[in-house]
């Protein structure tokens, strides 16, 4: 799955002060690594076993109850992985960490069904360094066996936002997924302004899938000859559908979001004829804080 934000990437640039400016015009001292500021947070960081492991404590109702998932409220080991540096109004930056708990030998204890905890701590300039101007900790839990991919992403001129994709398997049925958080004065907002599934696949799932989707979709396990027919007797959808999105920002609002699907998809009742070509695109405008559909539709069968 490719994510493609080419006019977000280029606005985020202008943004941060990392483009190239007009003749003459002064430009944005270069942000400090996540690296140098983890250790402003967590004293004795280092990107190293033991200088990763730190006590940081876990709110309560997330992750998983009861501890599900590895989680469980109150102070906790975790290893902490420095991901992001948004540059905010001012002289302000914000770092994005990644947490996952921490097993006695400092190594990341993560079950399948534990996301990372999303954790966000401010800054501002002092004596020609930084300082921690405050913690908000950790805001939310995405993605599954602990991990989950980071993005900046530039909402408008003057919004940026935080993309984390994520996904996972079960039994054959594979998927991924796009949390959308806006980033606001006083850190990043718990609720995202949208959630939503990028891809998703079962040709791992069941036996006939792969054959199913041919040729629209190719795959090795499809060996000549086989047959279109449900595994076990079950009726079944079969599908493979991927996508890209972007974000358009322009002015001071924020841009629509526009997700591209592609693929191809074999219904149940009609399983014996060819697969039917995916070809989507979906509008989501930005509204009271949330990403609400416009137009198209997600394509993507829930898991």
């Amino acid at each position: 799955m490719k994510t493609v934000r080419t006019a977000a990437a280029v606005a985020l640039a202008c943004f941060l002060g990392t483009g190239t400016g007009a003749a003459g015009a002064a430009t944005e001292p270069a942000l400090p690594a996540p690296g140098q500021l983890a250790a402003l947070v967590f004293p004795g960081w280092s990107d190293s076993a033991g200088g990763r492991v730190h006590t940081v404590q876990v709110p309560p109702g997330g992750g998983g109850a009861n501890g599900a998932g590895g989680w469980a409220s109150g102070a906790a080991r975790v290893v902490v992985a420095p991901k992001l540096v948004l540059r905010g109004d001012g002289e302000r930056l914000t770092l994005i960490a990644g947490l996952v708990p921490a097993a006695d030998d400092g190594r990341p204890a993560a079950t399948p069904q534990t996301p990372m905890a999303l954790a966000a701590y401010q800054f501002e300039r002092a004596r020609g360094g930084w300082r921690v101007s405050s913690r908000q900790g950790i805001f939310a839990w995405r993605g599954f066996a602990g991990t989950a991919t980071l993005h900046a992403v530039a909402l408008s001129e003057r919004r940026q936002g935080l993309g984390v994709e994520y996904g996972g398997c079960w039994q054959g049925y594979c998927g991924t997924w796009l949390a959308l958080y806006e980033v606001d004065k006083g850190g990043i907002r718990r609720e995202p302004a949208v959630e939503l599934a990028l891809s998703g696949t079962n040709m791992a799932g069941a036996g006939d899938c792969a054959h199913r989707l041919q040729p629209l979709v190719r795959s090795r396990d499809a060996e000549p000859g086989a047959r279109a027919e449900a595994v076990g007797g079950a009726e079944h959808d079969c599908y493979a559908i991927d996508s890209t999105w972007t974000i358009e920002p322009g002015g001071a609002h924020p841009g629509d979001l526009s997700i591209h699907y592609q693929g191809a998809i074999s219904r149940s009742e009609t399983r014996l004829s060819p697969p039917v070509a995916i070809d989507q695109r979906q509008v989501l405008r930005y509204g009271s804080g949330k990403y609400r559909a416009i137009s198209g539709f997600n394509p993507v069968p829930p898991i």
